[in-house]
Parts: C-alpha cells; structure tokens; sequence
C-alpha cells in the first residue's frame, strides 16, 4: 500500500512538472516569430502596451539584428520563471547557429490569457564552436592595444615622454564623450528615436544617413579638438597628445563597457575573435591618433594647418562611417571595410608624419 502511495505521489509531481505553463503559448510564438520572421504569429500575443511599443518594424528591426549578429534561430528551452507584481518572468535560452541566447520574457494575464508584455536580451554566450571569454578579461585587450601603440612609438625612437601631453591626450578622451556624443544624439532626440532598432527599422538609407551623420561628427570633433592643442607644438610632442588620446580611449571605453555590461548582465562573456579584434582595433586606432597630431602640427607651423584638418576630418569620417554601420547592422562587408580604410590611412599618415617628427630637434620646454 505504502509503495501505491509512493508512486502515486510521484505521478502527481510528475504531472504538475510536465504540464503546460500558461504563457507557453505566447513564448512559442515568440519562437516561430523570431524563427520564421512572421510578426503574425506573434502579434496576438503581445498585451496592448507591447503591441504600440513592438511594431512589425521593430520586430522586423530587432530579429535582423539577431539574425545577422548571431545565425539563423535553431531552437529554445525554457530555463526558470519568477514573478514581480502581477508579471510573470520567464528566462529561455534560444540557440542560434553563433551564440546563445538568454532572453527574458514577461508575461501578464489579459482576460485570461497571457501576453507578452516585454522582452529582453539577458545574456549572451558563444556556441561550443567558440570559445568564450569572461567580459573583465576581454576588455583588457583594446587595454593592451593601446599600451602597445605606446610601445611601439617608444621603440621606435620616441623614448622622452612628454608625460603633461599625455595626460592632456587622456583628458580630451573625457571632453569627446561628454561633448561628442550629445551633439550625435540631438537629431535622434527630435525625431523620438531611442535606440539602434529604432534606426535599423526606418530602413537601410535611413541607416546610410544616420552613419555618415554619427561617423562625420566624430572625425570633425576629435580632429578639431587635436588640431586645437597641437597647433604650435612641436612634432614630438604633439605625437604624445595624440598617444595620450589613443591610449586613452583604449582605456576609459572598455572600462565604461564593462561598467555597462556589470550593470545590465550582458554580455558574460566574449567570442575570442572578437575579444583579438578589439585589441586590434585600439592598437591602430592609437596609432592613427598619435600620427594625426603629427601632420596637424607640422601643417599648421607649414601655413597649411586648415587643408590638413579638413583632410583628416574627412578620412577620420569616413573610417567612422563604416564603423558606425557595422555597429548597426553587424555587416561584415562594413567591418571589412573599416579595417582595410583605417589601415591604408594609418600607414600613410606614418609614412608621412613619423621622418619629419625624428628630424625635429627636441624643445626643451612645453608649456600647454
């Protein structure tokens, strides 16, 4: 009798474990939405609020993002729920051919159903075909791109550091992200939008315009600023304001990154190519920095300083362009491009800036 009991109590969990949770419905719609790209199979399933705020644009805006971030969806599980309020918050895990995906989905009960009332990126990790990097230690490498440039500069002659141009460099890293990104959001202000799939859902010339715009803005700011403080230097230190700006970034930015992905919980973690190609990235991007000071000051104490500035404003911006697309809309051609257009600029303006820094006699006193 006592076995019975047993077995019928276990029957009894068993049965309460694998019935259908209320909202399974609505996430399986959420599924074969993002799966197929049909925002009809969802829309029935989204509360009022979600339907005015989840658009078919929107939808269509933010499933090409996953789709070409991370591959074609292959299949999701449910992993836990809990609950705030009248809301129910469930977490499943959505395998994409590159990464998966934690996604928190938000439930509330509409004349007894369950819609979807909001939905959130939790976490991302690589599949087992990449290994993963903890997010601490991937945003050393741009760290160590940075620090890298400086040595590459100090090897190659430049060995008297001009510590005060540095530390200015560092704070003109602070007065773009202050200043710079403010006067790139203004337009997106005016017109209501708030995010990267608001851009993305207006359409791919809309995305053209809005990359020329944030890429354009970017290289007239900080060659501006450059051009500002290194007009009436010396080439040599005008090399280090330049150095100081570069390694800057390579610090401040992945510092402020991780802050983010602290506060968000995402991502945990980084694919290792990615995590290379950032150091990369800050390795010529400092590089860039410190050679474009160098042509900026020769320029100007050469009466062409304006003809310069406006020059390296405009490959600044291009290089930026294709930046700011990639980050859009995760296109490898536009990666590709940045790569080929930042390397191609950085070696030429080497070429031209490093000789003429080495040929200057060193001033023995600097006054900002």
């Amino acid at each position: 009798m006592k076995k019975v009991a047993v077995m019928l109590i276990f029957l009894l969990f068993l049965g309460f474990a694998l019935a259908e949770r209320p909202y399974d419905e609505a996430a399986k719609a959420t599924f074969e939405s993002l799966k197929s790209g049909d925002y009809a199979l969802l829309e029935p399933h989204l509360d009022s609020e979600m339907k005015k705020a989840f658009t078919e644009s929107y939808f269509k805006a933010f499933r090409d993002q996953l789709i070409s971030k991370y591959g074609e969806l292959k299949s999701y599980e449910f992993t836990k729920e809990g609950k705030q309020g009248e809301f129910i918050i469930a977490y499943y895990r959505f395998e994409f051919e590159k990464a998966y995906l934690t996604l928190r989905l938000v439930f509330r009960e509409v004349n007894g159903e369950y819609k979807l009332s909001g939905l959130w990126i939790d976490a991302v990790n690589p599949t087992e075909g990449e290994k993963g990097i903890p997010t601490p230690v991937a945003m050393a490498f741009p760290m160590l791109g940075g620090i890298l440039a400086f040595l590459t500069f100090y090897l190659m002659g430049f060995k008297k550091i001009h510590w005060a141009e540095l530390i200015l460099g560092f704070f003109l890293v602070l007065v773009t992200l202050f200043v710079q990104s403010p006067i790139q959001q203004v337009p997106f202000l005016i017109m209501g939008i708030k995010s990267n799939t608001d851009v993305i859902a207006k359409g791919a010339m809309f995305i053209v315009l809005t990359s020329i715009w944030l890429g354009f803005v970017a290289g007239f700011f900080q060659e501006g600023l450059k051009y500002v403080f290194s007009r009436n230097k010396s080439l040599r230190i005008a090399l280090f304001i330049g150095l100081g700006f570069g390694v800057g970034e390579a610090i401040i930015i992945p510092l402020l990154q991780l802050v983010q992905s602290m506060t968000l919980g995402i991502p945990p973690s980084q694919t290792l190519s990615m995590t290379l190609l950032g150091g990369a990235e800050r390795y010529l991007v400092t590089l860039f920095h410190a050679g474009t000071t160098i042509v900026l000051a020769y320029a100007y104490k050469n009466g062409f300083g304006r003809k310069a500035f406006l020059s390296l404003s405009i490959a600044h911006g291009i290089i930026d362009t294709f930046a700011a697309h990639y980050q859009l809309t995760q296109s490898q051609t536009s990666l590709i491009l940045t790569y080929i257009v930042l390397i191609a600029v950085t070696l030429i303006i080497l070429r031209y800036a490093l000789p003429k820094a080495k040929e200057e006699k060193e001033e023995e006193k600097v006054v900002w």
